[in-house]
């Protein structure tokens, strides 16, 4: 082999070597700082979130208590009654610091010992504004932002365990140019319904502190718009029928309503038949149709599904558009009406009517003619 390319593969192990070394040690967590000696040789695994002392028969531990910070900012408490020689809490979140106590009996003697697990390193060095959310029903993507007080060669990873602590994975596929600010995971079939999330940090500068979350993944799925949408009409009725969102968790047909948006938004709570039914007479104007999803159990509501059309392409004629057309049409046929008739005054005026001739009898206009030709003859029969 050459010897540029064995330089080559040298360097590419070394880098992988490095990176594998920098991931395990990014890994792991701060470990207990304990001030003070400990009768009960007490001591906590971060990553399991349990605490062990010495087990003896003189040694009978009565409670475990771990005191934390909520995501509200309020204390959370969690209690063990009577454990057997170590006390493992539920998922716990430390970046904020917890304090332990295990209260015991040695000798007969009462015994409360009390610890406090410290996130060491820098302040304003961990990872930021962490947000996850599941999309297109099988893809997750976390994202954060760097501390402010982080330094230059800052490099965070992603971690996931489930709520005894087991290790699921670490990040598969980080999204940032130089530095991770995202992981992107698409095999979600080993993700449980709660999970915690860790991201740590690494340094050749200074410490970096942790930060760590723990997530119900049932509510952070955004949920994909519905599908398969169609439109039939028959001369007075339309129909939109479509299809339920696929998701990651499973949802019944009781988890979603929906709301269909034709010309207004109308409501639609869950049914065994996903169809809205409308009047639409003929002739019928082109319309377009969406449709998105929503929880019943929280304001979670998909993206609008795309436009489907139906109806004809011509909008008809405006109104406005008819009403200024009467009035035009009103308007003309008055000023028709009125040329027409100047014009029949103006053709009186230069052929005026013919008179009749009248009798020269009488000038009495309302005497008839006929009337009065058939009095003279009358007469004329008398005379003769």
């Amino acid at each position: 082999m050459p010897m540029p390319c064995v330089a080559l593969l040298g360097q590419a192990l070394l880098c992988a070597a490095l990176l594998q070394a920098s991931n395990s040690m990014a890994q792991e967590l701060p470990a207990l700082t304990r001030w003070g000696a400990s009768v009960l040789n007490v001591t906590f695994d971060p990553g399991t979130w349990t605490l062990t002392w010495s087990c003896g028969g003189h040694v009978i531990v009565k409670s475990c208590t771990a005191t934390y910070t909520k995501r509200n900012g309020r204390p959370g408490h969690l209690k063990i009654r009577d454990p057997v020689c170590r006390c493992q809490f539920k998922s716990l979140t430390l970046h904020l610091g917890v304090t332990l106590e295990v209260n015991a009996t040695v000798n007969h003697m009462p015994v409360l010992e009390k610890l406090r697990y410290v996130n060491r390193g820098t302040e304003g060095s961990a990872a930021q504004n962490l947000t996850c959310f599941i999309h297109d029903a099988r893809v997750m993507t976390c994202t954060w932002e760097v501390g402010p007080a982080a330094p230059r060669d800052i490099q965070y990873f992603l971690h996931m365990r489930n709520t005894t602590g087991h290790m699921l994975m670490a990040c598969p596929t980080y999204l940032g140019d130089h530095v991770h600010t995202g992981c992107r995971m698409e095999d979600l079939t080993q993700l449980p319904h709660h999970v915690h999330i860790t991201v740590t940090g690494s340094s050749r500068m200074c410490d970096i502190m942790f930060y760590d979350i723990t997530l119900n993944t049932k509510l952070i799925e955004r949920l994909s718009p519905p599908w398969n949408i169609t439109v039939a009409c028959n001369s007075s009725h339309c129909v939109v029928t479509w299809s339920q969102p696929q998701t990651w968790s499973h949802m019944s047909f009781s988890d979603f309503r929906y709301e269909v948006d034709i010309q207004r938004q109308v409501c639609i709570s869950s049914e065994q038949e996903n169809r809205y039914e409308f009047p639409s007479p003929e002739p019928r104007l082109g319309h377009v149709v969406s449709v998105r999803a929503g929880d019943v159990r929280s304001d979670r509501w998909s993206a609008w599904s795309p436009g489907v059309a139906f109806g004809s392409e011509d909008r008809g004629v405006p109104m406005l558009h008819v009403y200024l057309t009467v009035v035009t049409v009103t308007l003309l046929c008055a000023l028709g009406l009125g040329l027409a008739w100047k014009r029949f005054v103006r053709i009186q005026k230069l052929f005026p009517p013919i008179p009749e001739i009248k009798d020269k009898i009488t000038d009495d206009d309302r005497v008839n003619p006929e009337t009065l030709r058939k009095d003279l003859l009358l007469q004329t029969e008398e005379a003769n």
